[in-house]
C-alpha cells in the first residue's frame, strides 16, 4: 500500500472519532444535567416532589364531620351558648358558627325556639332539627356545664380576643384581653349583649381564636389524653371508637395547619323575640364552606 493510502486511512479514522467524541461530550452535558436537576429535586429539601397530602395521609371525604355544641351553664342567670363546628380535614379547615338561641326551628312537627327544643327534646333533639333547618346532616353532639367547660378550655388555653360588654370580671375596651376559661364561658353565656345575635357571633369568632392560638404541636402530642380528659367531662354521643376512626384526620390538621378555624354567623332577621333564619342561608351555607371538598393541594 502506497503511503499516500496509509495517510489517507489515518485521517478517516480520525474524521469519524471527531465526530463521536463530540457527541458523547454534547450527550454527558445534557445528560448529565437532567439527570443533575431531578437528583436535585429529589434531595433539595423534599419541597418539590412532595406527595399529595391525601395520598400520604389518608384523609377522604369520610373525615368530614359536624358536631353541635351545647354549652349550658351552671347559673340560672346566664344564657345557654350553642354553635355549630364543621371538622374538614381535605381543607385543613375548622368552621365555627354560633347559633341563636332563639332561631325557630321545626321538631316532629311543630316550630319552636332552639331553646325551647332542647330543654324539651334535649340535645339530640335539637341536633336532628338543625340538621333539617340547615339541610345538612350534624354527626355528633357535645353537652357541657360549667365543669365540662372549663376542662375543654383547659386543653386549649387562654384566648386573647376583644370583649365589649360589661359583665362580671369582664369590662370593654378597645384591645384584645387574655381571658381565662371561666372568664371566656362568662362572655359565652352573657345576658347583657344588644342582641342574640351579636352574642351568637362573639361566641363563633372566639371559640375559631381559641383554636387558631392553641399550640397545635403541643395538642399533638398528647391528642389520646386531651381526649379521655374532654370526652369524660361532658355528655355526647361521640364514642372512643369514633374517635380512634378519625384521630389520623385530627392529627393531620393540628400538625399541617397553623391557623385552621373560620366562624360564620347564621343570617336572618330578629324580631319579637324570635330568630328567624333566611330562606337563603342553606344554599349560602353550602356553597361557602359546606360543599363537597376538594383534594388538598
Amino acid at each position: 500500500m502506497s503511503t499516500y493510502a496509509k495517510k489517507k486511512k489515518r485521517r478517516s479514522s480520525g474524521s469519524i472519532a471527531i465526530p463521536f467524541l463530540l457527541t458523547l461530550l454534547i450527550a454527558t452535558v445534557v445528560l448529565g444535567g437532567v439527570g443533575y436537576y431531578f437528583f436535585n429535586r429529589i434531595i433539595n429539601d423534599d419541597k418539590e416532589l412532595l406527595p399529595m397530602p391525601g395520598a400520604t395521609t389518608g384523609i377522604s371525604e369520610a373525615d368530614i364531620y359536624e358536631i353541635l355544641f351545647v354549652l349550658e351553664p351552671d347559673s340560672p342567670a346566664r344564657k345557654t351558648a350553642v354553635m355549630l363546628m364543621r371538622f374538614d380535614p381535605i381543607r385543613k379547615q375548622e368552621y365555627y358558627i354560633g347559633i341563636p338561641l332563639n332561631l325557630q326551628v321545626e321538631y316532629e312537627g311543630s316550630k319552636m325556639s332552639l331553646e325551647q327544643c332542647i330543654d324539651n327534646h334535649g340535645v339530640p333533639g335539637a341536633k336532628d332539627a338543625l340538621s333539617v333547618l340547615f339541610d345538612q346532616k350534624i354527626d355528633y353532639y357535645v353537652r357541657m356545664d360549667s365543669t365540662g367547660f372549663q376542662k375543654v378550655c383547659a386543653v386549649f388555653g387562654n384566648v386573647s380576643c376583644l370583649v365589649t360588654i360589661h359583665d362580671e370580671n369582664l369590662r370593654p375596651d378597645d384591645v384584645s384581653q387574655d381571658l381565662d376559661a371561666t372568664q371566656l364561658e362568662t362572655l359565652l353565656t352573657s345576658v347583657n349583649f344588644y342582641s342574640e345575635g351579636e352574642r351568637t357571633a362573639v361566641i363563633g369568632q372566639t371559640i375559631a381564636q381559641l383554636i387558631n392560638q392553641s399550640d397545635s404541636k403541643r395538642i399533638a402530642s398528647n391528642v389520646d389524653g386531651y381526649f379521655s380528659a374532654a370526652i369524660g367531662s361532658v355528655s355526647s354521643n361521640i364514642s372512643a371508637i369514633d374517635f380512634t376512626d378519625r384521630r389520623h384526620a385530627i392529627l393531620y390538621v393540628l400538625q399541617q395547619s397553623q391557623a385552621p378555624a373560620m366562624s360564620y354567623t347564621v343570617f336572618g332577621t330578629e324580631a319579637d323575640g324570635i330568630f328567624t333564619m333566611s330562606d337563603s342561608y342553606p344554599a349560602q351555607l353550602k356553597e361557602i364552606f359546606m360543599q363537597t371538598a376538594f383534594a388538598a393541594e
